[in-house]
């Protein structure tokens, strides 16, 4: 069973980047998601934890300026796929799950996280099962 305590990261990268506006905003978007990006192969569960909550809330923003995002999911998808610890999986799969309120599902993350599902946790099944279902409807 997944069972976390949410914590959101904070500070004024985290408040730029994620709200990006304008292409003003980019520079600091992108050392936030590169930075965090990196943290997802970190040897502590819990940094991993803290970057996929940090890369979703930079996924929100991009998807809500009108972005590309896959410099955001990607890397999440690759580390789902190799992610064991069932907290930080989870983390990773609701931080996917954003783009099925703000973003669209790209099919090349379709064939990954099919593949994943069934060593996932439930809970993040249950986000990554979302998921494909929007990419099915949005195909």
């Amino acid at each position: 069973m997944c069972e976390r305590e949410r914590r959101r990261p904070t500070g004024g990268d985290l408040e730029a980047a994620s709200s990006i506006e304008d292409d003003a905003d980019l520079p600091k978007a992108t050392a936030a998601i590169n930075r965090s990006s990196g943290e997802l192969a970190s040897g502590e569960p819990k940094v991993r934890e803290l970057a996929a909550a940090h890369l979703g809330d930079l996924l929100i923003g991009a998807c809500r300026a009108g972005l590309d995002t896959s410099s955001i999911v990607l890397p999440l998808v690759n580390a789902l796929t190799r992610e064991a610890d069932p907290v930080v999986q989870e983390e990773i799969a609701h931080s996917l799950g954003h783009l099925v309120e703000y973003g669209t599902v790209s099919d090349a993350i379709v064939g990954p996280l099919r593949e994943c599902m069934p060593r996932l946790c439930r809970e993040a099944a249950d986000h990554v099962t979302d998921v494909l279902e929007a990419a099915r409807w949005e195909a």
